[in-house]
C-alpha cells in the first residue's frame, strides 16, 4: 500500500472511531434523558405517599395476602404516625381497628383487646358516649370478649350497642337488627333463655 492510500485508510478509521464514540455518547445521553424524564413523570404524577398512607396501604396489602406479621409491622408503623395526629382524626381509630382485626383473625383476642379499648375510648371522647360510631366500637369489643368466653363482660357492651343504635337509627335499622341478634344469642349462651326469646321475638316481627 502506498503512502497516500495508507493515510487515507488511517483518516477513515479515525472518522469511524469518532462516529462510534459519538454514537455511544449520544446513546448514553438519550438514556439519561429518558431515565430523567421517567423519574420526573413518576414523581410528578405519583408522588411518594405520606408515611401513614404508605404503611396503611402496605399493611392492608399484607393482610389480604394473610401475611399477618408483615401486616402487623406496617400497621404499627402507621399507628406511630397516627398518634401524632389530632384525636379527632379518623386515621387514628382506623389504624387501631386494623391492628385489632389483624390479631382477631389469628385468634389472638387478648392482643386485640387493648387496641379495641383504645379505639372505643377515643371515639367516646371525640363523639360523646351515645354516638352511633361509639356503638360500633362497643360491638367490636363485646364480640372480642365473647370470643374469649368472657360473656359477663360482653353483655353490657352488647346491650349498650343495641340501645344507642335503636335510639339514634330507629328500631327497624339493619344495624339494630344485627345488634338484636348478637344480644339474643349472647343471652342464650349465658343460659338466660327467657330474655333471649323476648329479643328474638322482636327479630321475627321485624320486616326483612
Amino acid at each position: 500500500m502506498d503512502k497516500k492510500a495508507e493515510n487515507k485508510s488511517y483518516v477513515s478509521n479515525q472518522r469511524n472511531r469518532k462516529r462510534a464514540g459519538m454514537s455511544k455518547t449520544k446513546a448514553i445521553a438519550i438514556a439519561v434523558i429518558i431515565l430523567g424524564t421517567s423519574l420526573y413523570i413518576k414523581t410528578s404524577l405519583y408522588p411518594p405517599l405520606p408515611p401513614w398512607e404508605e404503611h396503611h396501604q402496605a399493611g392492608l396489602t399484607a393482610f389480604r395476602k394473610k401475611d399477618f406479621p408483615q401486616a402487623e409491622k406496617h400497621f404499627k408503623l402507621a399507628l406511630k404516625e397516627a398518634e401524632t395526629f389530632s384525636p379527632e382524626d379518623w386515621r387514628l381509630t382506623m389504624t387501631l381497628g386494623n391492628l385489632a382485626e389483624n390479631y382477631r383473625v389469628q385468634g389472638k383476642h387478648a392482643e386485640s383487646e387493648p387496641y379495641l379499648k383504645q379505639a372505643l375510648e377515643i371515639a367516646e371522647q371525640v363523639y360523646g358516649p351515645d354516638h352511633p360510631s361509639v356503638a360500633a366500637h362497643l360491638n367490636n369489643l363485646a364480640s372480642n370478649y365473647r370470643m374469649q368466653g368472657q360473656l359477663v363482660e360482653a353483655e353490657p357492651l352488647y346491650k349498650r350497642t343495641l340501645d344507642i343504635w335503636e335510639i339514634s337509627l330507629g328500631p327497624e335499622n339493619e344495624l339494630v337488627l344485627f345488634a338484636l341478634k348478637n344480644y339474643a344469642d349472647l343471652l342464650h349462651e349465658m343460659g338466660r333463655d327467657a330474655e333471649a326469646e323476648r329479643f328474638r321475638a322482636r327479630l321475627k316481627t321485624s320486616p326483612e
